[in-house]
């Protein structure tokens, strides 16, 4: 394995994807919201949860884009429970609950 492997450094990496996703979040961009965040699975450590969190909040605006309101009410469970320890994320949590409904 090379330096440059290692360049950016993983959390300049979970950052910046964190960052990414946030956007896309926000302009309901979904899909792009689980791209971003896909590169840096098993890099987050103790964010971990929060990634996993936050791409299944991506699925469910997805899911939901799609048509399939069902598995979006799915992911969307799945993003709650992970995300609840996560306050600062509530606002894309809400945003995403808007789009999925009830």
């Amino acid at each position: 394995m090379s330096e440059e492997d290692d360049w950016p450094p993983p959390e300049a990496r979970v950052r910046g994807a964190l960052w990414r996703a946030e956007g896309h979040f926000e302009r309901r961009e979904y899909f792009a919201a689980s791209d971003a965040l896909a590169p840096v699975f098993g890099l987050a450590g103790e964010e971990e949860q929060l990634i996993r969190g936050l791409h299944h909040l991506a699925a469910a605006g997805y899911r939901h884009q799609i048509g399939e309101d069902d598995r979006a009410r799915r992911q969307l469970e799945h993003a709650r429970r992970r995300l609840e320890d996560y306050p600062d994320v509530m606002p894309l949590l809400r945003l995403v609950e808007e789009d999925v409904g009830p």
